[in-house]
């Protein structure tokens, strides 16, 4: 019966990655997007950290910990998320939800392997402003839909009993289309022009990239166990065809965009960066009771001024500082369910890399999580909740202040091995 559903679970989650509005966010209109969390829910609801490593969840954010897995494991995972945008003229909310992650991984021995899919970044915007130059004023709207998806392929070697080693080959594919629409509103006269000019970028990409990861964990004595864990992926490049049209427009009698004549041009195999990202983290618990741990990561963003040439936005390089845990009262317990529930929490701060009017766009996120064990071999439902914020209203720039609830199944079998019992 599990099986069937984890093959219903992945036949919808599939069909739903490609259409999909995974955020709201003005943020969107720099770089690829807002990048997607790569790893599971439970994962997220205890700081994001990549350092932790058990025998029950697919730990995607480290290649290294598969080959701690004793089961065959299937994950997936989805998100909601409120949101509300403030600058210094007012406020607006918004919503959006996302297919997450899917992803498997069983072990062979020493070895262990994973294969999934989940979001790479998301491109969701729609903002309006105006211009003053000249004496004119120049309405404008900012447009941005679609985003990057990413499929990979892992494997981990159990190199001794304290240290593994993995690394995970990603294909990253997907489109964006943003679009700039421009309106004369007061030609210094205070009349308005009947037409106006529009801009779309259609961009598909593709291309490869790598993530390696080391795992260590030392038993220190019998209740207390030692973590550390390091990942890093080098610097690649991503293939973008881009279809660029550029259009007279005007509005018909019902207010709607009508393009009066357009001129396409087009740009085959240009490079887009994916810079150099690492991350370093270190925990200490009880491997079937309690785990506490902190990491940072860091991204050298700064070397998208060499691909981006924005008016008012350069970048430095990205981190993020995460610190968590979980808590699992007593995993075996007979009496009681909420014992053996798992009860996670963590909190990161970013900064990340993007300066706008020479603001640093800055972010703060909590999470808690709550584990629901559920059937044979371990399996559970995870839950989290998260609210954080991002940006200022400094220098006409927008505040995100954002809530989220994900959901996140993680099923363990034993499916490459015979029973005498089922």
């Amino acid at each position: 019966m599990i099986k069937k559903i984890i093959l219903g679970a992945t036949l919808l989650a599939i069909s739903n990655t490609f259409a999909q509005q995974g955020t709201t966010s003005p943020y969107s209109y720099y770089g690829f997007g807002d990048k997607h969390f790569k790893g599971a829910n439970e994962i997220k609801s205890m700081g994001s950290l990549a350092v932790y490593r058990d025998s029950l969840h697919i730990n995607t954010l480290n290649p290294a910990s598969y080959s701690d897995l004793l089961a065959t494991t299937f994950s997936m995972g989805a998100s909601y998320k409120g949101n509300t945008l403030k600058n210094t003229k007012g406020s607006e909310k918004t919503t959006s939800g996302s297919f997450d992650y899917l992803s498997l991984a069983f072990p062979a021995g020493k070895f262990a392997f994973a294969v999934g899919i989940m979001p790479y970044s998301f491109v969701g915007y729609n903002m309006q402003n105006s211009n003053k130059n000249n004496n004119m004023t120049e309405a404008r709207q900012y447009v941005g839909d679609g985003g990057l998806n990413r499929t990979f392929l892992g494997v981990s070697y159990k190199i001794n009993k304290n240290f593994s080693f993995g690394i995970d080959g990603s294909y990253i594919f997907g489109d964006t289309e943003t679009s700039l629409t421009k309106f004369v509103v007061d030609n210094g006269e205070g009349l308005p022009l009947d037409t106006g000019t529009k801009m779309k970028n259609q961009n598909n990409y593709s291309g490869l990239s790598i993530n390696a990861g080391l795992n260590y964990k030392q038993q220190l004595d019998k209740n207390l166990t030692l973590y550390a864990g390091a990942t890093f992926s080098p610097e690649m490049k991503l293939k973008n065809d881009q279809t660029t049209t550029f259009s007279t427009v005007d509005l018909d009698l019902q207010g709607n965009l009508r393009e009066l004549d357009s001129k396409v041009s087009t740009s085959k195999n240009d490079k887009m960066l994916l810079p150099t990202n690492y991350s370093f983290g270190v925990g200490i618990g009880n491997e079937l009771k309690w785990f506490a741990g902190a990491e940072y990561t860091s991204t050298q963003t700064s070397k998208y001024n060499q691909h981006y040439n924005y008016d008012n936005a350069t970048y430095n390089d990205y981190f993020k500082i995460g610190v968590g845990g979980f808590f699992t009262p007593k995993y075996n317990s007979f009496t009681s369910y909420f014992e053996r529930m798992t009860y996670r929490a963590g909190i990161n701060y970013e900064n990340t890399g993007l300066v706008i009017n020479k603001e640093e766009i800055k972010g703060l996120n909590a999470n808690v999580g709550f584990g629901f064990p559920v059937g044979r071999y371990n399996s559970n439902i995870n839950i989290g909740f998260e609210y954080g914020q991002r940006g200022n209203t400094n220098m006409g720039l927008i505040k995100e202040n954002y809530y989220g609830f994900n959901v996140g199944f993680s099923f363990n079998d034993i499916w490459f091995k015979r029973r005498k019992f089922d």
